[in-house]
C-alpha cells in the first residue's frame, strides 16, 4: 500500500468515527414546584443559574412596557440582564409619565414622557426591582432580571419544564413574592440526557 492512500485511509476512519460519536446536544430540565403547607402562591419564576458563572446570553433582547389608562401594562416583567426595556406613553389623552426605582438593584429615573414618546433602560444587575411613576402614585410595575434565558413562569404551583438547557453545572431556582416563604435550591448537572421528576421546594423561612 502506497503511504498516501495509507494516510487517506486512516483519515477517512478518524473522520468516520468522530461523526459516529453523537455530540452533546441541549436537554430539557423539568420537574414539580412544591410549597411547604400548600400554600397557594402565583407567579412562580422557575429558572437555572450557571454555577460556572457564565450566564451570558448570544444576544440581548428588547421588551415593551404600556403606560395606559394610569397603569404599567404588564404590571409584570421578566427579562434578562443586558436587556433592553422600552417604556411607552400610550395615553389616549394629554398625560405625562415618569419612570423611577430607588431599588438596589438598579437606581435610576427617566424623567418625563409625553403622550406617543418613549423612555428606556438597560438592565445589566439581576434581581428584582419595583418602578414608579412620580406623576401619578399609584402606578408601578416590577422588573424581574434574571442571569440567564433558561427560565419558566409558573401561574401556580405544580409541573415546570425547562428546554433547550446547555451542558454544564446548574443550580436550580425559584423567585416568590412572598415575604415568609423562600426557594431551596437544587444543583443538577447536565449531560447527554434529559433530568425530570425533579422536586424543587419552597419552604417557610
Amino acid at each position: 500500500m502506497k503511504l498516501s492512500t495509507y494516510y487517506a485511509t486512516f483519515f477517512l476512519t478518524l473522520v468516520f468515527i468522530c461523526a459516529a460519536k453523537p455530540a452533546l446536544s441541549n436537554q430539557t430540565v423539568s420537574g414539580v414546584v412544591s410549597i411547604q403547607g400548600n400554600k397557594s402562591l402565583s407567579n412562580i419564576i422557575v429558572y437555572l443559574e450557571n454555577k460556572n458563572g457564565s450566564n451570558s446570553t448570544s444576544t440581548n433582547t428588547a421588551h415593551e412596557v404600556v403606560q395606559r389608562r394610569l397603569r404599567f401594562r404588564p404590571g409584570l416583567n421578566i427579562v434578562v440582564q443586558g436587556d433592553l426595556v422600552k417604556f411607552l406613553n400610550a395615553e389616549n389623552r394629554e398625560i405625562d409619565h415618569n419612570v423611577y426605582s430607588l431599588s438596589g438593584v438598579k437606581t435610576f429615573d427617566l424623567g418625563l414622557a409625553e403622550r406617543g414618546s418613549q423612555l428606556e433602560m438597560t438592565f445589566d444587575k439581576p434581581g428584582v426591582l419595583n418602578y414608579y411613576c412620580s406623576v401619578h402614585k399609584l402606578m408601578e410595575g416590577r422588573m424581574v432580571v434574571l442571569p440567564t434565558r433558561h427560565y419558566v413562569k409558573l401561574g401556580e404551583p405544580g409541573a415546570f419544564e425547562i428546554t433547550g438547557v446547555p451542558s454544564g453545572d446548574w443550580t436550580l431556582k425559584a423567585i416568590i413574592f412572598h415575604r415568609r416563604y423562600k426557594t431551596k435550591p437544587l444543583d443538577i448537572t447536565v449531560s447527554n440526557k434529559s433530568i425530570t421528576n425533579l422536586n424543587l421546594s419552597i419552604i417557610k423561612k
